[in-house]
């Protein structure tokens, strides 16, 4: 029985910390330390030693505006953009305004979600430098973050036109486009990121994402392939692997990328999900029992979960534990169909028939056209001996699929056993015509028209059973009685062999 892939969050974002240029030119001297010792220590990466040094100063003479214009801009690499803001609002407040401190400035209030207020920095930074990149880049950042999607194509189409070596640049573009919806215009501007920079996994993924989206599964797949030979540990790049594989009935690639992304994140539900889904496809049920079991516990109220445990349980011969299980899924979640389903299939193979019967009437109320379960319904009613029940069922199916030998053949056997030979022998023949191969409406039909004393015809029917499958017990018989008296066999499966 199917079950629901679910589908991987997407991380797709713009580019910010990394990419945002946060310069500052620093101007004052100090006798014990100063901007000369802050940018040697900035450079060797030592980050908090150079905040620390900074703070002193700052603590020492809090009006020293360059010393909060570069403790600013060391903050905003930690990233601590609340920190960040104090300090350049002071310095700005001390008179140091410059092009760099609004950029600055602006990059704070977008790592805050504050981009509105980011706008009128990042605008005024371009008033006193006009073909400010890094300012324009920001920029476009700001408007997509505010929905500003004209806007911000703009600032970024600025940006690569001054400086069209910047990877992070056509990336954004790109993103801004996706946004905006120009699909073909996004994917050339990714491409070119990729292109600039081969070895940024994230660009690959963002390419990956974007050949998706535009209905490219192969080049997609290409993408996301190229991101996990850069990073290996990259979970959303393997969750959209799988999902491309998986679609593509590449079950075996899928798989592994699903336990791939699970490993590395094992409190992630979707993954492990996943894996249950397409080993019961696999019909590797004691596994997809395992991991439908990690998926429960993570998620105890996912009815499809639930569900999934249930059904590989069952299949795994474990029919008591499944059957509970999918009882659950059904409770939690009452218009779950396929829990209903795979219910009903597992209750009718136990035996089970008032169960199975109310479980398949249930599936039947949330879809009426699901025919195997108005045939299947059908054949508990024909053993339970509700055959006015059964006539109803078939016909049902009948009407879903007026090609079903199984719904004609059902019926004619719920009317023979009403001892309504006429509608019987016009449902076998119904079946017959349907399927010319189904052995036990011929030697049904053979038993009706010999009840009418049809006796040469019902001879004809048996023989053509057997024509069909020559192991027909049912018909082998009817027609040896004919050699020595007995009564005629009707096959009383209300599955025909």
């Amino acid at each position: 029985m199917g079950k629901m892939h679910r589908s991987a969050r997407n991380t797709l974002s713009i580019i910010l910390t990394a990419a945002f240029c946060c310069t500052l030119v620093c101007t004052v001297t100090l006798a014990a330390t100063g901007p000369k010792d802050w940018e040697k220590l900035y450079k060797q990466g030592k980050i908090d030693e150079d905040i620390a040094a900074v703070s002193a100063v700052v603590k020492a003479k809090p009006k020293d505006a360059g010393a909060r214009r570069w403790l600013g801009f060391l903050l905003l690499q930690k990233p601590n953009y609340e920190g960040a803001l104090t300090h350049l609002k002071a310095a700005r407040a001390l008179n140091s305004d410059s092009d760099e401190l609004r950029l600055n400035l602006g990059m704070a209030y977008i790592g805050l979600n504050r981009s509105e207020e980011a706008i009128p920095e990042l605008l005024k930074a371009l008033e006193m430098h006009k073909n400010y990149a890094q300012a324009y880049y920001n920029l476009g950042a700001a408007y997509l973050a505010t929905h500003q999607l004209d806007k911000s194509v703009e600032a970024y189409q600025k940006t690569v036109e001054l400086v069209p070596t910047s990877a992070s640049a056509y990336n954004n573009l790109g993103l801004a486009l996706q946004e905006k919806g120009s699909k073909d215009e996004s994917i050339a501007a990714l491409r070119k990121a990729t292109e600039l920079k081969p070895n940024d996994a994230q660009f690959a993924y963002n390419l990956g994402f974007a050949l998706k989206n535009n209905g490219d599964p192969s080049g997609a797949g290409t993408a996301f392939a190229k991101c996990l030979v850069l990073d290996s540990k990259r979970y959303d790049a393997h969750m959209a692997l799988a999902e491309l594989q998986s679609a593509a009935s590449k079950d075996a690639e899928a798989l592994s990328h699903y336990q791939a992304a699970a490993s590395l994140r094992p409190n992630e539900f979707s993954p492990v999900y996943n894996e249950g889904v397409l080993f019961s496809k696999l019909g590797k049920f004691a596994n997809a029992a395992t991991a439908f079991r990690t998926a429960v516990k993570l998620n105890p109220d996912d009815a499809e979960a639930l569900a999934g445990l249930g059904w590989s349980l069952f299949k795994s011969n474990n029919a008591a534990e499944g059957i509970a299980a999918l009882q659950q899924a059904v409770a939690k979640n009452p218009t779950l169909v396929s829990a209903w389903l795979n219910l009903a299939a597992a209750l009718t193979a136990q035996g089970s028939n008032a169960e199975a019967i109310k479980a398949w009437e249930s599936a039947i109320r949330l879809k009426p056209n699901h025919l195997a379960a108005n045939i299947n319904l059908g054949n508990l009613y024909i053993k339970t001996g509700s055959f006015d029940k059964a006539v109803a069922a078939y016909q049902v199916a009948a009407t879903i699929d007026p090609k079903s030998g199984e719904a004609f053949y059902g019926t004619g056997l719920a009317y023979s056993n009403l001892n309504k030979s006429d509608e019987a022998i016009d449902e076998y023949k119904k079946a017959i015509a349907a399927d010319p191969k189904m052995a036990a409406a011929y030697n049904n039909l053979g038993v009706e028209l010999e009840k009418k004393n049809q006796v040469e015809q019902a001879k004809a029917q048996y023989r053509k059973a057997l024509e069909v499958d020559p192991g027909n017990a049912d018909a082998k018989r009817n027609l040896d009685r004919f050699n020595k008296p007995a009564t005629p066999a009707a096959s009383t499966s209300s599955t025909p062999t």
